[in-house]
């Protein structure tokens, strides 16, 4: 009989839990219709404005003259962008590392190899995490579309990882 009682008192506050209240019913049911109410009293998000822009950092150090004109057309598309801003503050931001060499030694401004490496970096001083990389050549007709192709996989990782900022 002592195990029967303990049973019940041990699975009684069990099924109370599992089961919802009737004032907890009429308050979900309520609930919705004053939802509403409430956002139209409310500020409201309106679509003109902006979304969180977001920041990134270019690092390119190397001293080819192509190479440091893509680097250039980079940081000036990233200043007009939409979508992201330039950043050199210490926050979570995505990091373009930029690495040119050029193509030929002996003729420095006909072509230029890149490798370009996007990282997240959540402070400074901390480990950069490995998003993606891509490598190419450039040569002075083609700096424009090279720049716009890294800031459109830019556009595209910051979408992929934006829960991350």
């Amino acid at each position: 009989m002592r195990l029967y009682a303990l049973a019940i008192a041990l699975l009684l506050p069990l099924l109370a839990w599992a089961t919802p209240a009737p004032a907890q019913d009429a308050a979900k049911a309520q609930a919705p219709q004053a939802a509403p109410a409430a956002s139209a009293t409310g500020p409201q998000k309106t679509p003109d404005q902006p979304a969180r822009k977001t920041p990134v950092a270019v690092e390119h150090d190397d001293a080819d003259p192509l190479g440091a004109r893509l680097a250039y057309h980079v940081k000036e598309l990233l200043g007009r962008s939409a979508l992201m801003v330039p950043s050199t503050k210490d926050e979570k931001k995505l990091v373009i590392v930029l690495k040119t060499k050029e193509e030929f030694p002996g003729r420095p401004n006909l072509c230029s190899m890149y490798a370009v490496s996007w990282l997240f970096a959540a402070k400074e001083g901390s480990l950069k995490y490995f998003l993606t990389s891509e490598v190419g050549t450039v040569d002075a007709s083609g700096v424009d579309a090279a720049a716009e192709a890294i800031l459109g996989q830019t556009a595209k990782l910051a979408g992929t990882y934006g829960y991350l900022f």
